[in-house]
């Protein structure tokens, strides 16, 4: 008895000390037990809500991103043909060393080399024609129609002639000065235009030659050309593979041309049952057409020559309906274009460097 008594009376004994200790805090202020269960709470809710509120500004920003802006019919100074248009040329000044030795005779002597852009036309419309009106120079169409960048055979083959039409043979000719079996061929060909153009050819001086313009369309892609070849970078039969072999005995040559490789302007696939599709995201077996120009683009840069980028720079998917005639080839104002483009790098862009004193430096 004496034992449930104590119990009691110890019992509230420590009530007592618990009342005292809570009369005791001062007003407004939270036990140590009371902190450690609202505090996880509130930085939850906390950190719950930042997250939301990031989401949610990022979801808004996204979507006014997508939606861009707006333009008013008052923004008549905005010019919209350059939006998300990054041109990839690369112009070149030429290395004064290379041109020791030579005279300048003060004519500006082009050599123009490639297939239809060229050859379709060799009238005053013509594209070498403009070229020649607009920069003052004498301007030589040798390209030949439907040839190509590529070779068909890594090593010429007589049942396929054609080859002799295509870049590197046509170099060819011209560093051996031999032009006796393109003539043949050339003469054998329905096309008028083939046996025109060797005879241009037989009239070049290359020592007179400042400018080489080199231009081929979209028909090594069209064509199922492969764009290279990884194991062997020099391969003829590549689309990348011609250019760059050719390029380098051009080089090699006549250290003293200056050389711009123009890319073919945007174009539309064709299938065997004549169906056109667009060449930016079309794989004919060996990428996009705008993939071959990419990979034309690195040629010039291993090869250290000018760049032009018809691709974004001249004729787009954009435009392309106003300046062709069909899903490659360019109607009078598309010559027109890309004369105005070639003329203008001609015309202000033809700088020269001193290598060595750079080096100096």
């Amino acid at each position: 008895m004496k034992e449930n008594k104590k119990t009691e009376f110890e019992v509230e004994d420590l009530d007592a000390e618990t009342n005292t200790a809570e009369e005791n805090e001062e007003p407004g202020t939270s036990s140590p037990k009371d902190d450690k269960s609202r505090f996880p709470i509130n930085l939850h809710v906390i950190l719950i809500a930042a997250i939301l509120l990031i989401a949610a500004i990022s979801v808004y920003r996204l979507n006014k991103w997508n939606q861009g802006t707006n333009l008013s019919d008052d923004d008549t100074n905005v010019d919209t043909s350059q939006f998300d248009i990054e041109v990839l040329d690369m112009i070149l000044p030429m290395d004064s060393a290379r041109l020791e030795g030579r005279e300048d005779d003060g004519v500006t002597t082009i050599l123009c080399l490639g297939n239809n852009p060229f050859s379709d036309d060799r009238d005053k419309t013509g594209l070498a024609a403009q070229i020649a009106d607009k920069t003052g120079a004498v301007v030589y169409d040798c390209a030949f129609p439907d040839s190509s960048a590529a070779c068909k055979f890594p090593v010429y083959n007589p049942e396929y002639t054609k080859d002799h039409f295509n870049f590197f043979y046509v170099v060819e000719c011209f560093r051996n000065n031999e032009f006796t079996a393109i003539n043949s061929i050339a003469n054998d060909e329905p096309d008028p235009r083939f046996a025109e153009t060797v005879e241009t050819m037989k009239t070049v001086d290359m020592d007179k030659v400042d400018v080489l313009l080199v231009m081929y369309d979209s028909t090594d892609y069209n064509i199922g050309t492969p764009s290279d070849n990884p194991d062997n970078p020099m391969d003829v039969t590549a689309f990348t593979g011609g250019l760059r072999t050719t390029l380098e005995n051009i080089k090699a040559t006549w250290p003293y041309i200056r050389i711009y490789l123009m890319s073919p302007t945007y174009a539309q696939a064709v299938d065997e049952n004549g169906k056109l599709s667009n060449g930016t995201i079309t794989d004919m077996g060996n990428g996009t057409l705008n993939h071959y120009m990419i990979k034309e683009a690195d040629v010039a840069m291993d090869c250290g020559v000018s760049f032009i980028d018809n691709y974004y720079g001249t004729i787009n998917e954009d435009n392309y309906k106003e300046y062709m005639s069909d899903h490659m080839h360019y109607n009078d104002k598309g010559r027109e274009k890309l004369a105005d483009r070639i003329a203008d790098i001609i015309n202000n862009r033809m700088g020269i460097v001193n290598s060595t004193s750079a080096a100096n430096h």
